[in-house]
């Protein structure tokens, strides 16, 4: 019998955990530079958690199990419900609460380039606070840590979810109705116009006002917000969405990001919890979507209990990310984390090479012996395959003279030394 794994899950083997590591580490400090503080959740919820505003579409993405003892659980779908849940709970955290929190996250779903059933997450969110400036400094904190990963040239597409359900209201297209038709124009950039039309048209819609729809997600830039005025200027709804977006705009500015924010009125997230900006970045060197993407969700945490509380947030796609810089970090980071193989020319020196090991640990090197009885032979081979820069050889002349044969696995030069020159060496 052949043992595979569950479809849409994947094995990281060392040399892909050393780039997806250098990308998490990254990600983490751009996240405590802007002052956000780590927290986690489990990975596990209750079913009614789960399924308390994520809607439809999510609810059948959701892995839901019964325990044994007949409660009905599920996997996380994501880091904000949790979080949510987390807040409503501690009504007495200050305000604003910036927390980050990067974990594994699960959803049923078709895997496809970047996405897997089982993926991790980093997401950042502020907690307290109905000002623009909370979702400027996630788009900022987000881009930030782009930016340290190497990334250069972004888009950042933005809407708002009270310009989308006003133009429905003026529409006549009910709540119910409006949140079936934001989930298939959220597909529209995945499966394109033709078919989002189709799945308005199972929907119930006429095709007259389909069009009327698609022609609105047509409009970017500052078109889109002059249209949005004079096509629905009456609807207070809209007015604030508009008067959020350009308040965004403004603080673009000092924020750092001029010219690189975009309103975009396709942008819909299909999350139900949505409230007010909506927001997506885009690498243009990357052809998979979208690497982060979140939103404002004021009404989320009344949902589990909690009092009127605003937040935003947003998520980077940690296996978009790798799949877009994997070979780039893997070229300039080191493929070992072990800076010397001490090899032993004999069984009998084995003891003398582990403790010499064992004082370059103390001294914060790493390093590692044979654990296979090998030839010398043999051990170089295995840290020439390992990528181990250096080779120290032990053997009854070194250990007689104190004097080691130090061999740079690089060049493949080699050279005598002591042992306080081999850490001098090491230690850089």
């Amino acid at each position: 019998m052949k043992f595979g794994r569950p479809r849409g899950t994947k094995d990281f083997l060392p040399d892909e955990m050393r780039v997806r590591q250098h990308i998490l580490r990254k990600i983490r400090e751009a996240f405590e530079l802007h002052g956000f503080e780590e927290m986690d959740t489990p990975a596990i919820e209750l079913w009614e958690v789960l399924s308390a505003k994520g809607g439809e579409e999510v609810e059948r993405q959701i892995y839901k199990f019964q325990d044994k003892g007949g409660r009905w659980i599920g996997l996380r779908f994501d880091l904000t419900v949790p979080l949510a849940r987390v807040v409503a709970s501690n009504p007495n955290l200050v305000k604003p609460f910036k927390r980050y929190c990067i974990s594994k996250v699960w959803r049923y779903e078709e895997p496809q380039s970047g996405r897997l059933r089982e993926f991790l997450q980093a997401d950042i969110d502020i907690v307290g606070s109905a000002r623009m400036e909370a979702d400027m400094e996630c788009i900022s904190t987000a881009v930030d840590a782009l930016k340290s990963l190497g990334l250069e040239e972004f888009e950042v597409r933005i809407n708002n979810r009270k310009i989308l359900e006003g133009m429905m209201d003026s529409l006549s297209i009910s709540p119910e109705v409006s949140i079936c038709v934001f989930r298939a124009l959220d597909k529209i950039e995945k499966i394109g116009e033709e078919n989002v039309s189709k799945e308005l048209e199972k929907i119930g819609l006429k095709t007259e006002l389909i069009g009327k729809i698609l022609e609105f997600t047509h409009y970017q830039g500052s078109e889109a917000l002059e249209y949005a005025e004079r096509r629905f200027g009456s609807s207070k709804s809209i007015k604030e969405g508009i008067e959020e977006l350009r308040r965004m705009i403004e603080l673009s500015g000092p924020y750092g990001l001029e010219n690189l924010l975009m309103v975009d009125f396709s942008l819909v997230r299909g999350l139900d919890y949505y409230t007010g900006p909506v927001f997506e970045i885009k690498v243009k060197e990357a052809q998979i979507g979208s690497v982060a993407g979140g939103g404002r969700y004021d009404s989320l945490i009344e949902k589990f209990g909690g009092g009127p509380t605003p937040a935003t947030g947003i998520s980077l796609g940690i296996e978009r990310l790798y799949e877009v810089l994997n070979e780039r970090i893997r070229s300039v980071i080191s493929p070992s984390k072990t800076t010397v193989f001490i090899a032993n020319t004999s069984a009998e020196v084995l003891p003398e090479a582990i403790r010499l090991r064992e004082r370059l640990l103390k001294l914060g090197i790493v390093a590692e012996t044979d654990l296979m009885g090998r030839k010398l032979g043999r051990q170089l081979e295995y840290a020439d395959v390992k990528k181990i820069p250096y080779v120290l050889i032990v053997g009854p002349e070194e250990l007689r003279t104190g004097i080691f044969k130090l061999r740079d696995m690089t060049n493949k030069k080699e050279f005598s030394v002591t042992l306080e020159e081999v850490t001098k060496i090491l230690g850089k």
